[in-house]
């Protein structure tokens, strides 16, 4: 839907702020002028209203560091449970995580964005740990490569935030045909990752499925296993879009 009506500015710059604190919390001001690239007084006005609403709220500890507010946390629950793509998804994480043992989570696509949406976390006592709200550079990650091995030339310039670091056209090929890509360390250091994308009916990419572990039990081997039990939770998913 096109919206033509004009945009509140300082609205948008107040919700790009509550994301980067999502995204990266606990975060302090300094840290969260460099992420954000706005002035000081201004992010401390933003960061007192989201505070006084409920938003954002002081992290434990002694230095001043912010992190999400009850009121984001709630609204994020709901949004997950009225999500009909998310809720089936969750009803597939679990036994996918049950049955490679490894962290299992959901990736969805926004307009600019591939966010973690929900997470199982592995059983293992030394596994992966993806914050909900953590974002998915599109050229580097396995969700991302996933979603761009599905989506035409156009639509990766548009969304990539790094076009040196894509992949050439015949690799993203390489990915479709197979059903799954992977990555190293793109999302955490010391981790590998492979991904699946999830498609709608007419093939286009809404989010992906996403299995990481350490980069010692996610050999090359090992990955090429687990893509089976991957893909088979992804067809399960599309197909019953």
């Amino acid at each position: 839907m096109q919206i033509t009506v004009k945009t509140i500015r300082s609205l948008t710059r107040g919700l790009e702020i509550l994301e980067a604190i999502a995204a990266h919390q606990p975060i302090g001001l300094t840290a969260l002028c460099t992420a954000t690239g706005e002035d000081k007084s201004a992010l401390q006005r933003t960061l007192a209203t989201l505070h006084e609403a409920g938003w954002i709220q002081p992290a434990p500890g002694s230095s001043p560091q912010w992190e999400l507010g009850a009121k984001a946390i709630v609204v994020s629950g709901r949004a997950r449970q009225s999500s009909s793509l998310q809720g089936r998804a969750r009803q597939l994480l679990g036994p996918l995580r049950d049955a490679t043992g490894e962290t299992v989570h959901l990736a969805l696509l926004t307009n600019t964005n591939l966010v973690v949406a929900d997470v199982a976390e592995g059983m293992q006592v030394v596994r992966t740990a993806i914050p909900i709200g953590a974002f998915h550079p599109f050229e580097m990650s396995a969700a991302g490569r996933a979603i761009f091995a599905h989506s035409s030339p156009a639509q990766r310039l548009e969304r990539t935030h790094a076009p040196e670091k894509m992949l050439t056209a015949a690799e993203y090929e390489q990915i479709r045909q197979r059903g799954w890509a992977s990555s190293a360390g793109a999302v955490l250091e010391g981790s590998n990752s492979i991904g699946a994308a999830i498609l709608d009916a007419a093939g286009t990419p809404m989010g992906a499925i996403v299995i990481s572990g350490p980069a010692s039990r996610l050999t090359p081997d090992r990955c090429e296993e687990l893509g089976v039990a991957l893909t088979e939770t992804i067809h399960a998913l599309s197909h019953h879009h």
